[in-house]
This record gives C-alpha cells, structure tokens and sequence, in this order.
C-alpha cells in the first residue's frame, strides 16, 4: 500500500482550480509581453512659452499660462466653458461677502509625491503676490490668507469681490519647502510635469500619474515650435504631428477636405485692440486719439487682414461676456473728420509714430500691423513687429507709446479686462495697464461693481465703465481674434468655447 492517500476532487472543484490555475498562467504570460506603447501626441505651435512659473523669463502671457496649468493648479480652474470648477479644493463656502473658506481635497500629492496640505498653499498665494511672480497680479484683491486645519484654507479680500474664484486658477500652488529656492524647481500636482525644454525648440510633457483627476490618456506631449503656418500644416497632412495651432486662415478651407483632419475655426474670446500712451504727446491730447480711431476702418481691416473670418470689435469684450455694452456700435471711419482732428490739436501735416506689436503671439497680426499703418491716412506709421519676449520686455520698460495688444477674459466677465488693462495702477488693479490712463469715474465703475453682489448692478457699472472707454479712448478695439486648430482623426477632442489646448482632455481615437 503506497504512503500516500489517493483524494478524489469533486468536479466542481477541478473546474475552480482550472480556472485559478488559467488565470495564473495568463497572468504570468502578460507580465513577459512587452507593454503596449504610452499614448504620445505631438503638437505644432507658433511660438514657444515664455518660461516656466515662477522663474524668469516667464510672464503673464495666455499659451504660457495654458501650458504651466498642465503642471501647476490652484484652488480653482476653469473648464472649457469658462465656468468655474474645484481644483485642489473640492468645495468652499462664503460666510461674508469678503471670506471664502476652502477645503482641500484629502490625500493630494505633488508630482514628487510629498503632500499637498494648505500650508504649501498658504505659503504659494503669498509667495506669488509678495514677489510679484508673473500672475501676482491675478491674486492683489486678496487682504489676507491663513490655514485652518491641514486641510483648510481662509482666503479674505481687500473688498467684496465675486471675480476670486475665476482668479485663483492663477494662484499656482508648490510644495512650502522649495518656494525659496532660486530658481524654483517645477513641482505641481496637475495633470502633467515638465520632462524637457529647449527654448525656441521644443519641449515635452509627462503625465503625472499622481494627479487628483481622471487619469489622462495621453502620456507623453511633445511640443515643437514651428513660427511658419504653412509648415506646421504641412507637417500635420505628413502626419508627423498629430495637432497644430493658429492654422493659417488661408488654408482652413483647404484643410476641410483632408479626410484624416478635423478643422476647428471660429472668432475667440480674444479682442485685439490699439493701446495708446495717453500720458505724453502725441496721445495725450484725446483729439489725436479721436483722429486715430476715425482714420479706421474696420471692416476693411477685417477683410484685409483676416480673410473676412472674424468680427470687428466695438468694446474690450465680445457679446457673450457679462457686462458687454449693446449701444456701443464699431466705429464707423471719418477720414475728414480725423484730418481736421489733426490740424486742431497742431498736426495740419500729420505725424509720425511708431506701432510696436508682435509677429509670433496672435493670428495674422503683423498683417495686421501693416493693414493699420496703411489705414491711419494723415499718420505716418513705421510698423515694428517683435518677438513676444521681445515686446512684453518693451511696454514693461513703458518704452512704448502705440502699439496692438489683445485680453480674453477667461472669467466671462469684463471687469476681468477692465481691472487689468485701464484701471488705475494700485493693488490688484491695472497690472497691464500701459496706456497710463487714469479716470476716478472709472475706477468708481469698476468698484461699483465689484462690490455689488446684485448681478443687474454689477452689469449696469460695467456697461458704464465701457462707454466711458468709448469716449476717452486710452483704447481703440479692432476686432475679434480668429481662431482655427487642425487636428489628427487618431486624436478624440474637440476644443473648447476659449479654443485653447487641452492635452488632458485628448485621447487617443478608438
């Protein structure tokens, strides 16, 4: 008899064990499969960003912000609507009209995987306004900041102000322990992290595979920067990239028939528009600034310069944001009128000046620095076009007295503009204020209605401070910006109402 015992194992059972044993046998097959490739995009853009948050050279500027979101969050963010939605807190509450009280999400880490707690957020706001880094002044309404708890957050303002939500996306928040470092390592909690950079070449995002939300399906994003439109297009129909920005307007027709391609073209939230120096001559006397906006046509500017794919302006806003003032029409041209203006105000001849704007920051705008100079009859101008790093270097220095600048107000509200463009310079207000203008009316406006919690008072003061613009004129609208991204059919995303690049919400087509 053999020292073992034979057991017989009910068949059910077998057939458990089969399936175990199948399992197993699978399981260790996969592991010695190579893993499928990581989803990889590559997208063309015109220019490259400014620079990294917080270390120079970055700036306040709109692809440069859109880009340090990928790495960086704040507080808030606003989804592709402009609507205002929880980032690192998941809710908050408004115990008074000037006290906002957040609570952060539990278990946050940054992309280093230390803890996100509202000290380091704290420590951020406050970094970001008390060394003025490149969206401090999103964050100068704010009176004071304190933690309450780990996960906590106490945020008052200087006054009443509704607008704080839609300005904390911009209160980027780093771990506490590295904001004294120079420079500052890059280390967010968004949805992505900065693998590479070489300027004016290229740079690569990672997906941070520690961030709150769904976890994006694009692991990789190459950036290449390519100035020239008809080659980044051309690079898209080869297939070497798979999206590509500010689509040249003269191609989007064209592009409609490519099977492989999506065309995404309407006008933005974005207003192009002259700013002139209004505190030394020739700006100074508001008859020039008069004759100037009378020497324009903007229809034909819109023709001439945009193909006739895009809107004219007639205020800092377009229509679908709050506070756009109705009884403002475009400004119809006077050429008569302009030139008499001149004459009075000691120009019977006219004059010379310069426009400064940039050629690599928005669609088609030297064109539309050239289309300008040939509409101000009676105004002499020589166009200088720069590089965007190049240009913000020039009107921080205040070393430019005429030149073509554009605002999207991501808030969906004009006192976004209005604050940030023509209010008085002081805390909070008038960050990109280089015009000089200064108005106590306005300013009483736009106060009015930042402290107003009654939506039709807030709307009334905007649309008064508006038409006040109207008349004085530090500010003369042109139009609206046209946008057209092209993307690859192997990539699933359709932009938002801002069009602005979203790589964590693409995927890769089923």
């Amino acid at each position: 008899m053999s020292g073992f015992a034979e057991t017989a194992v009910p068949a059910r059972e077998w057939a458990a064990l089969k399936r175990i044993f199948l399992s197993c046998l699978l399981a260790i097959c996969s592991a010695c499969r190579p893993s499928p490739p990581e989803a990889s995009v590559t997208i063309a853009v015109r220019a490259d960003v400014t620079g990294f948050f917080p270390n120079p050279p970055a700036m306040d500027e709109s692809f440069t912000n859109r880009v340090n979101a990928e790495i960086l969050e704040g507080l808030t963010c606003l989804d592709p609507d402009g609507r205002v939605a929880p980032a690192l807190a998941e809710r908050w509450e408004t115990p008074d009209e000037r006290t906002y009280v957040f609570h952060l999400r539990p278990g946050l880490r940054f992309s280093d995987g230390s803890p996100l707690t509202s000290a380091d957020v704290v420590a951020s706001l406050l970094a970001n306004i008390e060394k003025d880094w490149p969206t401090a002044g999103y964050l100068r309404n704010i009176g004071s900041i304190e933690a309450d708890g780990p996960l906590g957050v106490i945020v008052r303002t200087r006054v009443p102000y509704p607008l704080l939500l839609y300005k904390l996306p911009w209160g980027y928040v780093l771990p506490f322990g590295v904001l004294g470092r120079n420079p500052v390592p890059l280390v967010g909690a968004g949805p992505y992290r900065l693998a590479s950079w070489e300027r004016d070449r290229s740079f690569t995002l990672d997906r941070n595979d520690l961030f709150r939300g769904p976890r994006p399906a694009i692991g990789r994003v190459r950036f290449e920067i390519v100035p020239d439109g008809r080659d980044r297009v051309a690079r898209l129909v080869s297939g070497r990239v798979d999206v590509v920005d500010e689509v040249p307007l003269e191609d989007v027709d064209a592009l409609r028939f490519e099977r492989e391609i999506r065309v995404f073209a309407a006008p933005s939230l974005r207003v192009l528009f002259l700013t002139l120096r209004v505190t030394e001559p020739p700006f100074s006397d508001p008859r020039v600034r008069e004759a100037v906006d009378l020497a324009l046509d903007r229809d034909e500017l819109v023709e001439r310069a945009y193909d006739g794919k895009t809107v004219t302006a007639s205020q800092l806003v377009p229509p679908s944001v709050v506070g756009f003032n109705p009884a403002l029409g475009t400004r119809m041209p006077d050429r008569a009128r302009s030139r008499a203006l001149l004459a009075q105000a000691g120009f019977p001849k006219g004059l010379d000046v310069r426009l400064d704007g940039t050629h690599n920051r928005y669609v088609n705008d030297l064109r539309i620095l050239r289309e300008v100079a040939l509409e101000l009859v009676g105004i002499r101008v020589t166009v200088n076009a720069l590089e965007k790093s190049e240009f913000f270097e020039l009107i921080d220095a205040g070393a430019s007295a005429f030149h073509l600048v554009g605002w999207a107000c991501g808030s969906g509200e004009a006192s976004e503009a209005i604050e940030a463009l023509v209010a008085t310079r002081g805390p909070g207000l008038g960050g990109a204020n280089s015009s000089g203008y200064s108005d106590p009316v306005l300013d009483g406006l736009l106060a009015r209605s930042n402290e107003a919690m009654r939506p039709r008072v807030r709307v009334e003061a905007l649309q008064a401070a508006l038409a006040r613009l109207a008349e004085q004129r530090p500010v003369l609208p042109l139009l609206l910006q046209a946008e057209a991204i092209a993307v690859s059919r192997r990539i699933d995303w359709v932009p938002g109402r801002d069009m602005r690049i979203r790589i964590e919400d693409m995927r890769l087509a089923p």
